[in-house]
C-alpha cells in the first residue's frame, strides 16, 4: 500500500467568560505543526477574541492505494 498525505485541518477549542467552549475550524494547515506553532497560534485566537485558548486538535486526512506489483 502506497500512504500519501492529502491534508491537515485544525479545530480550535476556546473558552469564553461563562466557560462555553467556542470551536473554530482552520483548513490548509501543514503536515508538520508543532506545539510550539500550534500554542502560538492560539494565543493570538485569545488575543483577537478575548477568550480563553483551551485546545487544538489536529485531523490528518490520508489516501492509501494498492501498489500492482
Amino acid at each position: 500500500m502506497n500512504k500519501t498525505w492529502l491534508k491537515s485541518t485544525l479545530a480550535v477549542e476556546l473558552k469564553d467568560r461563562d466557560n462555553v467552549v467556542r470551536k473554530q475550524t482552520f483548513t490548509a494547515i501543514t503536515q508538520e505543526a508543532t506545539n510550539e506553532q500550534l500554542t502560538t497560534f492560539g494565543k493570538a485566537l485569545e488575543t483577537l477574541t478575548g477568550q480563553t485558548f483551551d485546545a487544538a486538535k489536529i485531523t490528518n486526512f490520508y489516501q492509501y492505494d494498492a501498489t500492482v506489483a
